[in-house]
């Protein structure tokens, strides 16, 4: 085969060999890790003359013992509609717990957000429920439901 029939036949190939970017948003989507199981908003927030939408994200691992880690993002609202990630942080207290949560239920105010949150022990243990009370990124008040 010559140089100059060869050069374009492999620039072809490469061309269908993998499929071009849609966009910024689908690329994210396709970048989230598979252990990202559950994603929801949980609430609305306004600081200063921002606000947004509290998003909660459960993530999970493990074969039979399934435990999960638990984040939390304040999303941003501009004026044109765009939407940004403002702050995004982990309650770095659950993941040691080695519990998956089963539901939440969240709550917003003024003050920030509640999540109440039941869990389920992979290792036959009692299941437990638990509060998250968020006043601000780091902000935060985490453990055993108290009602």
């Amino acid at each position: 085969m010559s140089f100059k029939i060869a050069v374009p036949a492999l620039l072809l190939s490469l061309a269908f060999a993998a499929p071009a970017s849609a966009d910024a948003l689908s690329d994210g989507i396709a970048a989230l890790p598979g252990s990202v199981e559950d994603v929801k908003i949980a609430g609305t927030w306004q600081d200063g003359g921002k606000s947004g939408a509290y998003r909660v994200i459960i993530a999970r691992s493990g074969g039979d013992a399934v435990t999960a880690r638990l984040f939390v993002q304040w999303i941003a609202y501009g004026e044109a509609g765009e939407s940004t990630i403002e702050n995004s942080m982990e309650i770095t207290e659950f993941a040691p717990l080695n519990l998956d949560i089963v539901d939440f239920v969240s709550e917003s105010d003024a003050d920030g957000l509640s999540v109440y949150i039941e869990t389920i022990d992979p290792s036959g243990s009692a299941d437990e429920q638990y509060e998250l009370h968020i006043f601000g990124p780091n902000d935060y008040r985490f453990g055993p439901a108290t009602n």
